[in-house]
C-alpha cells in the first residue's frame, strides 16, 4: 500500500550522469540503473555523497521542471554532496514542498510504477495540489532495500491558490 507524506527541503546540489528518455518507454529506465551498477557508477555515487543526502541513497532525477506532462526528458542517476567531479553532471535542484509516496513491492520496479500511478491517477485529483516545475525524484532508502519513494513537486492548485 502506497503511503504519502508531504514534506519540505530546502535547494541542494546533486552529482550524476543522464540519459534522454524518449518518452513512455520505462525499459530506457531499467536499462540505464543497469548499466550504472555494473560500470561502478552507483558505488562510485555513495562514496561522494554527503552526510546530509536523502536517506543515503542514490537517487534518480527525472529533469520534467520546463514541462511536467512532457514525458521525453532526461534522466539522471546521482547523489546529492557538495563535491564537484570532472565527468559527472552538477545541477541544483530548487527548494520545493514535495509530496513524497512510499511503497514496498516484489521489485523496486513494481513498487515505483505503483507508486506513481497511485500519485497520478488517485492522489493528486483529489488533494488540491499540480505538479510544481521541478524534477521529480525516485529515492531507494538504504534502510529498507524493498522500499522506493517517488518524490512530486507539488504547490497549491490555481483554484485553491484563489481560496486562500
Amino acid at each position: 500500500m502506497v503511503e504519502v507524506r508531504i514534506e519540505e527541503k530546502p535547494e541542494f546540489r546533486v552529482c550524476g550522469k543522464k540519459v534522454w528518455i524518449s518518452g513512455q518507454n520505462n525499459e530506457e529506465f531499467s536499462v540505464f540503473w543497469k548499466e550504472a551498477r555494473e560500470t561502478g557508477l552507483v558505488e562510485r555515487l555513495k562514496h561522494i555523497m554527503c552526510e546530509c543526502a536523502m536517506e543515503r541513497s542514490c537517487i534518480g532525477v527525472s529533469r520534467v521542471e520546463k514541462d511536467p506532462a512532457d514525458r521525453a526528458f532526461f534522466f539522471y542517476i546521482a547523489c546529492e554532496t557538495d563535491q564537484e567531479e570532472n565527468d559527472l553532471e552538477s545541477f541544483t535542484i530548487p527548494a520545493a514542498k514535495w509530496a513524497v509516496f512510499s511503497n514496498h513491492g516484489k521489485s523496486l520496479g513494481e513498487a515505483l510504477v505503483e507508486a506513481e500511478l497511485f500519485c497520478h491517477f488517485k492522489w493528486l485529483k483529489t488533494s488540491g495540489y499540480v505538479h510544481a516545475m521541478a524534477p521529480e525524484m525516485e529515492v531507494y532508502p538504504e534502510r529498507d532495500g524493498s522500499l522506493v519513494e517517488y518524490w512530486l513537486p507539488i504547490e497549491a492548485s490555481e483554484k485553491d491558490k484563489e481560496i486562500k
